[in-house]
């Protein structure tokens, strides 16, 4: 069973039905009168009839189904009970679709029932000759000629499918005067063929039909490879088929040994049935017609995907530019003509040499050696443009590349931002350290102004005198301190190498900070353990000095205001690499960080905004690398302090 007839007014149920009958030839009518007309004309597997939109005439009409089609079975949908027995199958009007599938399964058993035993009761009897055609007749030279030159218009038809099946059609009548011609074609899926080309179907069958690939005729065709003629034909189901077409006979389209199309052509309109030269004749040409819709189909393929990768690239955030062999550039889409300021009708089809330097360096040696290069940033000459660029080689079959793909983005936005985001940032910092500058340095200098306005007045006072004295050393030393640090960190002052022992250094160091315990502002315990045996290092004893210092201030201003205890080490320390190093550690038991502030420790511009003695690790670490050491943060349990790592001198 293939075809249905379904009758209905009712869209929503309609498009239930043909939902359900996918794999079927449906037809449609919407009203009796309609749908006797397409039975007339085509013979229909399964009539279903909507009796709730067609409440009247149930009875005329089935009776009038079997007059015309006996063999079709009636599904009546909404029927009444006295009228279920005027068909074969019902239906409820709210039915499911299990139950409408068990409908068609039912009705398809029973069809395929009643033609076995037709076939059963028709075997014994002879099958009646068909009567052939007479002896071939050779083609008339005119008639010939006109026929060839219409498959010549065929086939110079382009890459137009629709024109080159109607000349084909037309050509095909020209040469055997056939009724009806048709051509079907695969749908999308290639689960059935359907008819794209004909002459005189009737346009119930152009619209409904529909022939399984899997199944029937076309099955037969792609096995077979060979013309099906209606008199030769054994299965009933190929035949029904033929007939459904109104034809005698089907031609396969082959290419390259698949089902590419199917040609069916009804009676001639002179005799029963076409010879076997007309037959070959036909297989033939359908053959080459075959060859040039599996061109046209790939052709239109290409162009599709063609389409929507140019598509793709236009509709791209990127810039996209492509070159083959011939090092002429293939492709610009729209986002590098924006990029560059280019029409890419200047740059398409044109030498590499047309792109701005050094866009098509990069594309040349992409192709040349096959490299690709990944992300890589460059200022272009062309409006100082900023680009992040990245290039890939496009490979086939052989080793050397096909082409080159330039990819790039456009930063000249993001630089610029980046560097206004930069001198916003660098503006802060400046006043930042300017506040902290005039913060650090006001106290002392108010001092100072206030004793030098005293001055005049108490000199004389032995007690103002010293006092005077011990504030001002103080606060002087703190202003030299301030710009010494400042110093150390955007200069680099000439370096004074000296050999000299590590301890000799440490005790300058603690002479200095006793000498200066009154500017600390705090009492300070300082424990020095120097190792028994000389620690010789080659440094910038100034330098080294100011360094150890500065981490000394740093733990004395972390330690609480009562008490402040830092102990200083020296000793060997033995590299895992081999060798030794002269160490020096300075800690202390009463300082501590939060670990945020120790995280960020040896950061200049982060620490310079919170304190200037804060800063104090930073410079300490840059002074101590000059020397060619290396300075690291020590944390240990209720302990804080500086690991300091020299080189020993060579003997």
């Amino acid at each position: 069973m293939n075809t249905v007839l379904l009758i209905t007014p009712d869209d929503a149920l309609r498009a239930r039905l043909l939902d359900a009958l996918d794999d079927y030839s449906a037809f449609i009518a919407q009203s009796d009168a309609g749908a006797l007309k397409i039975l007339r004309l085509i013979d229909i597997d399964l009539v279903v009839r909507d009796s709730v939109g067609l409440p009247r005439g149930l009875e005329a009409f089935a009776a009038s189904v079997k007059e015309i089609t006996p063999t079709a079975l009636t599904v009546a949908i909404g029927s009444g009970e006295d009228e279920s027995e005027l068909t074969d199958f019902t239906l409820a009007p709210g039915f499911s679709r299990r139950d409408l599938d068990g409908v068609l399964r039912q009705a398809q058993d029973k069809v395929r029932l009643v033609r076995e035993l037709a076939s059963l009761r028709a075997s014994p009897a002879p099958r009646p000759l068909v009567p052939l055609a007479g002896p071939d007749e050779p083609w008339e030279g005119a008639a010939l000629a006109r026929v060839l030159k219409e498959f010549a218009r065929a086939f110079a038809a382009g890459f137009d499918l629709r024109r080159a099946l109607d000349m084909f059609l037309d050509a095909i009548g020209e040469l055997v005067r056939p009724t009806r011609t048709a051509l079907l074609l695969p749908d999308a899926d290639a689960r059935e063929y359907r008819v794209v080309a004909h002459r005189g179907l009737a346009p119930q069958i152009v619209e409904s039909v529909r022939l399984p690939a899997a199944a029937g005729l076309a099955r037969w065709l792609a096995a077979q490879g060979r013309p099906a003629r209606a008199h030769e034909l054994t299965d009933p189901e190929v035949v029904r088929e033929l007939r459904l077409l109104q034809s005698v006979l089907a031609v396969p389209l082959l290419a390259y040994g698949d089902l590419v199309a199917i040609l069916v052509v009804g009676q001639p309109v002179v005799g029963s049935s076409y010879g076997r030269r007309e037959t070959e004749t036909l297989f033939d040409l359908a053959t080459h017609l075959a060859t040039a819709i599996r061109d046209i189909a790939l052709h239109n393929q290409l162009e599709r995907e063609k389409e929507f990768t140019e598509r793709i690239l236009e509709h791209m955030s990127s810039g996209v530019i492509t070159i083959g062999r011939d090092q002429k550039v293939g492709t610009m889409n729209r986002r590098a003509e924006e990029i560059l300021g280019l029409p890419a009708r200047h740059v398409v089809n044109e030498d590499l040499r047309s792109l701005p330097s050094p866009l098509g360096d990069m594309l040349y040696d992409t192709l040349r050696s096959g490299r690709a290069v990944a992300r890589t940033e460059i200022q272009l000459a062309l409006r100082n443009l900023w680009l992040e660029v990245s290039t890939y080689p496009v490979r086939g079959d052989d080793l050397a590349p096909l082409g080159a793909v330039l990819v790039f983005e456009d930063l000249t936005a993001q630089k610029e931002l980046a560097t206004q985001k930069r001198q916003a940032e660098q503006t802060q910092l400046l006043t930042r350290v300017v506040a902290r500058i005039a913060d650090e340095i006001k106290n002392p200098l108010v001092s100072i102004n206030t004793f030098i306005e005293l001055i005049g007045e108490r000199y004389d006072e032995p007690d103002f005198r010293k006092h005077f004295s011990a504030v001002v050393r103080r606060d002087v030393r703190r202003l030299v301190e301030v710009f010494e640090k400042l110093a150390a960190l955007v200069t680099e002052g000439e370096l004074n190498f000296t050999t000299v022992d590590v301890r000799t250094v440490v005790d300058d160091v603690v002479t200095g900070i006793e000498l200066a315990d009154e500017g600390l502002g705090k009492p300070l315990q300082l424990e020095v353990t120097p190792d028994s045996s000389p620690h010789m290092v080659k440094v910038d004893v100034a330098q080294l000095c100011k360094a150890l210092s500065y981490l000394i201030w740093y733990l004395t201003h972390h330690s609480p205001p009562n008490q402040a205890r830092v102990s200083v080490t020296v000793g060997r320390h033995a590299e895992k690499a081999g060798g030794e190093s002269v160490r020096i550690v300075i800690a202390s038991r009463t300082a501590t960080a939060p670990p945020d502030k120790l995280h960020r420790l040896f950061d200049p511009v982060l620490m310079v905004q919170e304190s200037l003695i804060d800063v104090g690790p930073a410079v300490s670490q840059r002074l101590i690398e000059a020397v060619g050491g290396h300075l690291s943060l020590r944390q240990a349990r209720n302990e804080l302090g500086f690991t300091v790592l020299l080189p020993p001198a060579a003997p």
